[in-house]
């Protein structure tokens, strides 16, 4: 159970804070042991759970489908569109970095230079078709693993001036579809190939609860650190991470 635990744990701070949860799940798999895909899948769920608990309200109001829900509609399928694409065409593309420490290092970096020019955001707007269009691209990017998707909507939501408590509720609006997207494609590729699910139910169970809870307190400790314009200090541990991965990958691991 150790290991499902860590890797619970693993899901749950780096699929909200700004450090990429594919590119860490693909560092421990490169260095220990490749985790269990359903298992992956499965920690997914308890995250969205956890999306879902953190974006009520702003679901809420989706479902009123009033003026402003529509135009909140109408912008998170245009910026949902480019990541989906990418998604379906690079599949195989995107897969193949995952055993990749060179494509993780230099991808580490890359987020932490995106972060680090948050640092000097300034200028104010309101969410549109425009940055709509410029955030989906980005997130698009994200799906590479190292390149962290809640860093990349985020840091381009504030780039194009939009309010840091409205840039975390939108990307975290827009986790909603990919994680169910996401989950499906892989559920299908899992029962397709026959995989039996080796893993007890109590670990199954204990695992989801702890992602879930702690999922919940690292979004909002994400809010918290957004406000407090504290945001771009994560592109000092995606340096490290990502100079770290460097090394590993000259090593030869």
């Amino acid at each position: 159970m150790l290991n499902e635990i860590i890797l619970s744990i693993i899901q749950a701070v780096t699929e909200f804070l700004p450090v990429s949860s594919s590119g860490h799940l693909a560092l421990y798999e490169n260095i220990f042991s490749k985790p269990d895909l359903f298992f992956i899948i499965f920690l997914h769920l308890a995250s969205l759970l956890a999306v879902i608990i953190f974006t009520r309200k702003a679901i809420l109001h989706l479902l009123t489908f009033n003026k402003s829900a529509r135009k909140l509609w109408l912008y998170l399928i245009i910026t949902t569109i480019p990541a989906a694409l990418i998604g379906f065409l690079f599949k195989n593309y995107i897969e193949s970095a995952l055993s990749s420490l060179l494509f993780l290092g230099i991808a580490f970096l890359f987020t932490g230079t995106i972060l680090l020019f948050t640092k000097f955001t300034k200028k104010k707007s309101e969410l549109n078709v425009k940055n709509s269009i410029i955030i989906g691209l980005f997130q698009a990017v994200a799906l590479f693993p190292g390149v962290s998707r809640s860093g990349m909507t985020i840091s381009t939501a504030l780039f194009s001036g939009i309010e840091k408590e409205k840039a975390v509720k939108f990307s975290f609006l827009l986790f909603i579809p990919l994680a169910i997207g996401a989950f499906v494609l892989e559920i299908k590729d899992y029962l397709s190939n026959n995989i039996e699910m080796n893993i007890p139910i109590i670990t199954l169970v204990i695992s989801f609860l702890v992602c879930s809870v702690l999922s919940l307190l690292f979004l909002n400790l994400l809010t918290y650190i957004i406000k407090k314009d504290k945001f771009w200090m994560f592109s000092i541990y995606c340096y490290i991470i990502g100079i770290i991965t460097l090394i590993l990958f000259i090593l030869g691991y």
